[in-house]
């Protein structure tokens, strides 16, 4: 559920982590291209009747069975063992990725979204994507300048059978158009077509203290945020490095 940005912030933050085995970090920083594109193409649903569960191997409105990142190893066997290094980079950052998807579902969207009745449905939907917004423009703001080049170098070969190479290669393309100096974020577009609202209507409700004081804040606070955060990133890392010692 969260943005291409923060999954690429916790990318950032896994290659400089002392809790990641130096020999791992090494690996992983010197596919980085690949490791990057492996935490955000989960979201490269572009089209050809891909959808979420297509990718991301869970559904919201259904029990996990098991880790997502599993999930997707048992259903495509072919994925295992990876077929080089920057395959085994991929898939590293793609645990991570489901991973962080994983505790956000089981940690925040349902308890406080999904079953806390704290607005109507629809508006809880809405205060969602303005939470996801503040995350995603927090999170663009960390990204270091080797990102751009790096996630452009990343070159797919068959890395997955359910996302093409042809979709991968767009999907970083379109990414890396959004981190490169001087591009432009295309998240108020995004999710302002999910909700109906231009990306006007959204700047003016995220530039607003007050509304976000009375409305999201109270029900959602910071400090609930940061604690979710907090687990979020160390579940993804925890089970990166399980698919790493595995694989």
């Amino acid at each position: 559920m969260p943005t291409p940005f923060t999954h690429l912030e916790t990318a950032q933050r896994l290659l400089v982590d002392d809790a990641v085995p130096a020999d791992v970090r090494a690996a992983l920083a010197a596919e980085r291209g690949a490791f990057l594109l492996g935490n955000i193409a989960a979201d490269a649903r572009t089209g050809g009747g891909i959808n979420r569960e297509d990718t991301h191997f869970y559904q919201y409105d259904r029990p996990l069975v098991d880790h997502p990142w599993r999930v997707m190893l048992t259903q495509h066997p072919s994925m295992k063992p990876p077929r080089s290094a920057s395959h085994r980079a991929f898939l590293a950052g793609y645990t991570a990725h489901l991973s962080i998807d994983e505790w956000w579902s089981l940690q925040m969207l349902g308890p406080h979204f999904a079953l806390r009745e704290w607005a109507p449905r629809p508006t809880r939907f809405f205060y969602l994507h303005i939470l996801l917004i503040l995350m995603d423009e927090r999170d663009r703001s960390r990204l270091e300048s080797w990102q751009y080049p790096a996630l452009l170098m990343a070159q797919p070969e068959s890395w997955t059978p359910f996302l093409s190479d042809t979709i991968l290669r767009d999907w970083r393309d379109f990414v890396g158009e959004q981190i490169r100096p001087g591009g432009e974020s295309q998240t108020l577009a995004v999710f302002g077509g999910r909700i109906n609202k231009t990306p006007a209507d959204l700047r003016a409700i995220l530039d607003s203290a007050v509304t976000l004081e009375t409305e999201l804040w109270p029900h959602i606070s910071p400090a609930l945020l940061e604690e979710i955060e907090t687990g979020m990133y160390h579940h993804a890392r925890a089970q990166m490095l399980r698919y790493w010692m595995e694989d």
